[in-house]
């Protein structure tokens, strides 16, 4: 018998060789060209075939590098047999990614091997980081509704909110002694009331009421001067209505959870009907463009637009021969004529005039409901009559289903006939779902017109009537509570969007 020796087979290198950037320096900041050199003496030390190398500069952290896609791409062809990196950072420096490939390789014979460390080691330090980072989300999470659960019953732990201070109870068995309610303090009070005011009456943004209030020497609880985003966090805080909301927030590196609300924790600062109305107030300011047009001491600022082009028309003070005149102008125009040829200035105090008497038509509910229903009634009456046919029609297609289902069970339909009948059904009711969907948003818009006919004029009314003992700020507040947008065509026509 011959007995015939094969000889071992020689494996295939490739080397993965990646800097961040090209002038990394220090521990593990090698450049290119070493570890290139020492990618060369570990193939000849181990007897390997250098096949290529693969070269990136950019960051570990991004799985979508040119040439590691290459370098995969290459091996799963049957490129190599090993990948030969210097560290196993060089690989990658998301550990998720670095054990996934290691692996997935792994299972197509392909090894990865470091010429400057224990990759096995490595590999097995990465498996732990992930176990540890998967029990402390675990406890974050067990942390997280233990502490849901307190809330919702009531219990009363934390710093309490600007305005408020815990008052403990006795000591219990264990000598603890915990918060057992909450009480206003007086003086913080008088600031979220003044805070209140300057948003909602005064018009002025967070960044103005932070600066009134440093120029009046009041400073936060710690001390500090207040900012844009301490007025915010207090004013807008919902302890000032009694409830307390807990997990709006999640901690960094947490995933949002489960938000846990309770009412009546803290004695209110505020209304309820207060809190609407500051928040409308939020909402306004948000549409509003920051800058002058919220302080502005034009009355129409943020609110008129040109009825040619649609843009903004600003307040600005002209002089000629000595004499002053105050006019809206066209902002497109102002920037360039080419961009709104037809716009024109308007003379403020006219304009202003216009739009007072125009909205006083509207303190009508009769003219508001006439101007502002978008379809009329007959048009709506064709929209209910479409609704009550196409559900009728959906009636109808669950009676066929049921039929269907009959005919299947006596053997009249196969199987593959009721498939078919099942999927033409379903692609149908889908359909008509979409458009039952469609004509009942038009039916709600429709009726939510008809609402605001009731609103607006009581509004308009109320406007009206304490106007002109007000300041401009405070008129400006009342008129962007009623009017979204006011736009001014050239021959003068008004054309008012209000608010919903």
């Amino acid at each position: 018998m011959t007995i015939t020796k094969t000889p071992n087979k020689i494996l295939r290198a490739v080397g993965y060789h990646r800097v961040s950037s090209t002038n990394q320096v220090g521990e593990r900041h090698v450049s290119l060209d070493t570890q290139e050199i020492r990618f060369v003496e570990y193939c000849e030390s181990r007897g390997y075939q250098k096949a290529t190398s693969f070269t990136d500069v950019a960051s570990g952290r991004r799985d979508d590098r040119r040439n590691y896609q290459r370098l995969l791409e290459f091996v799963r062809t049957g490129g190599a047999d090993v990948i030969v990196v210097q560290f196993l950072d060089r690989f990658g420096r998301n550990p998720r990614e670095i054990l996934r490939r290691v692996w997935e390789l792994e299972e197509r014979g392909v090894r990865v091997e470091a010429t400057d460390e224990d990759i096995r080691e490595e590999l097995v330090l990465l498996v732990r980081a992930g176990l540890a980072g998967a029990e402390s989300k675990r406890i974050s999470e067990r942390v997280r509704v233990n502490i849901t659960r307190r809330v919702s019953v009531g219990v009363k732990f934390g710093i309490p909110p600007y305005g408020f201070r815990g008052v403990r109870g006795e000591p219990d068995r264990q000598g603890r002694v915990r918060v057992e309610r909450f009480e206003h303090v007086p003086t913080e009070v008088v600031v979220i009331r003044r805070m209140f005011e300057m948003a909602v009456e005064e018009n002025m943004g967070a960044k103005r009421i932070a600066d009134a209030f440093n120029a009046s020497g009041y400073r936060t609880r710690k001390g500090n001067f207040w900012a844009t985003s301490s007025v915010l966090q207090v004013l807008y805080n919902e302890a000032n209505i009694g409830r307390l909301v807990y997990g709006r927030r999640p901690a960094k590196g947490n995933e949002p959870g489960e938000i846990t609300v309770v009412e009546d924790v803290y004695p209110p600062i505020f209304t309820k009907d207060e809190w609407i109305v500051l928040q409308r107030r939020r909402t306004i300011h948000r549409e509003l463009s920051k800058g002058r047009s919220r302080s502005s001491s034009y009355l129409l600022s943020g609110i008129a637009r040109c009825g040619e082009c649609g843009a903004a028309l600003a307040g600005k003070v002209s002089r000629s021969r000595g004499r002053q005149f105050r006019r809206y102008v066209c902002a497109a125009r102002h920037q360039s004529q080419a961009k709104c040829p037809t716009g024109r200035t308007h003379n403020v105090e006219s304009l202003d005039q216009s739009v007072l008497e125009f909205l006083g038509r509207f303190s009508d509910p009769r003219i508001v409901r006439k101007d502002l229903i978008s379809a009329d009634r007959k048009a709506l009456e064709v929209i209910e009559v479409e609704l009550t046919t196409l559900r009728r029609r959906l009636e109808e297609l669950d009676a066929e289903l049921l039929r269907h289902l009959d005919r299947l069970d006596r053997g009249v339909l196969t199987e593959d006939e009721y498939t078919h009948i099942s999927a033409l059904r379903r692609a149908e009711v889908d359909s008509l779902r979409q458009q039952e969907q469609t004509l009942e948003d038009k039916i709600k818009r429709a009726q939510e017109e008809s609402d605001k006919a009731v609103r607006v004029p009581i509004a308009i009314r109320s406007f009206l009537h304490d106007f002109r003992a007000l300041d401009v700020r405070r008129q400006k507040a009342l008129l962007q509570d009623i009017v979204k947008s006011a736009y001014v065509h050239r021959d003068g026509k008004i054309e008012v969007e209000f608010r919903g």
